[in-house]
């Protein structure tokens, strides 16, 4: 609303049931949290960015790391055995346990390093377009301001999510938390021979940011405007 975007707000429930037409739309932003999803909406979504040229954002994250079915009123969570997604590094989301690892898509799944920390981004990759009008150089911090209270001290926090083995290839790293113990998230973009595109901030944490940090702001309004054309 404060950069002038027009937008529709709609529900997770809504993008199961096909009432949301992904093909009407040039962005869909996933923002902060969106953890628990359907096999449909994620298949919906990857068909639309992989083979539509849809063009995605994900501003947050710990998303599509659990499998959800909707089962008359109820939704029911598959949460399996949690206690083992807590090694280090594992990269094993409960959703790759029943449908596919999420970084199929998102670039970048959840895991337990840096959980509960808060941390600026280091620019990885200063040449890239995302950075234009920014004036950041490799090596430079920026994120460090965040209205995160219950993690504060950046843009990458809270929950933070990082490159697997099934990261999409050609993925570039644009960016990485500088979280504890490697835990930072990693900022990313991929593009699809359909002219699909995906930018993840990969942190919950990110839109804490972006109404207090300019550089923060700057990115994602560089990242709709390309999205957009």
């Amino acid at each position: 609303e404060r950069e002038g975007f027009a937008y529709d707000f709609w529900a997770e429930s809504q993008l199961h049931e096909g009432t949301l037409d992904l093909d009407a739309y040039k962005i869909l932003i996933l923002s902060t949290h969106p953890e628990y999803w359907s096999r449909e909406m994620y298949f919906k979504v990857k068909a639309w960015v992989h083979e539509r040229g849809g063009r995605l954002l994900y501003l947050g994250g710990n998303g599509i790391d659990c499998e959800v079915t909707f089962e008359g009123d109820a939704v029911v969570c598959h949460n399996g055995d949690a206690r083992r997604l807590r090694a280090p590094g594992k990269y094993t989301p409960r959703f790759r346990d029943r449908v596919e690892c999420p970084s199929n898509l998102l670039g970048v799944v959840f895991d337990y390093d840096g959980a509960m920390t808060g941390a600026p981004y280091r620019v990885k990759d200063a040449s890239h377009w995302v950075y234009a009008g920014t004036g950041l150089k490799n090596g430079d911090l920026f994120g460090e301001k965040s209205l995160h209270m219950r993690c504060p001290g950046g843009a990458s926090g809270h929950e933070t999510d990082k490159v697997t083995p099934w990261t999409p290839k050609g993925t570039v790293q644009l960016a990485k938390g500088e979280n504890p113990d490697n835990g930072g998230a990693d900022m990313v973009y991929y593009e699809m021979p359909s002219g699909g595109k995906v930018f993840s901030a990969g942190s919950i944490a990110w839109n804490a940011s972006i109404f207090v940090d300019d550089k923060v702001s700057k990115i994602t309004r560089n990242v709709i405007e390309n999205f957009l054309k």
